[in-house]
């Protein structure tokens, strides 16, 4: 009998402090991790939306044809489009659909905005008509997304 009393063993109490410790901790660590993937979410959508502006002008300069980038605000979807040559007719190449929770809040010159549509048109030469969209989330945080009119440089911000 004395051989079992001095194994070492937790008691139910100790378990019991233990879990809610662990419990506390999670409470207070997973809301705040949520919180910061919904930011990765909106910023990453920020970052496709730059990355296809600047396919669209590589693609303008290397193919020599002017490329347009279609912003539909109320379909809150974005497409890329190249003119054919001769006949003025456009190719269409995949959209990009926003995910839910994140949409097109504003677009710069607001002169251009047509029926709730956006164009920033890139051109051969690597310049383009420039101009600014702002991609909002739902917990308000804006990321500026602007294309340089002489240069057709596409710069992200917050």
């Amino acid at each position: 009998m004395e051989k079992y009393r001095r194994i070492a063993a937790f008691t139910l109490l100790e378990l019991l402090v233990v879990l809610l410790i662990v419990s506390l901790m999670s409470a207070i660590v997973l809301p705040r991790l949520a919180g910061s993937l919904d930011r990765l979410n909106s910023e990453s959508v920020a970052k496709k939306i730059a990355a296809a502006l600047r396919y669209a002008r590589s693609q303008a300069v290397s193919e020599r044809r002017t490329f347009t980038a279609r912003f539909d605000f109320e379909k809150r979807e974005m497409g890329i489009r190249n003119l054919k040559s001769g006949n003025g007719n456009s190719e269409s190449e995949p959209t990009y659909r926003l995910p839910e929770g994140v949409q097109f809040a504003e677009a710069a010159p607001e002169e251009r905005m047509e029926a709730g549509v956006f164009e920033i048109v890139f051109y051969p030469g690597g310049n383009s008509s420039g101009g600014e969209v702002t991609v909002l989330d739902e917990k308000k945080r804006q990321y500026e997304i602007s294309v340089d009119l002489i240069t057709g440089a596409v710069r992200l911000g917050d």
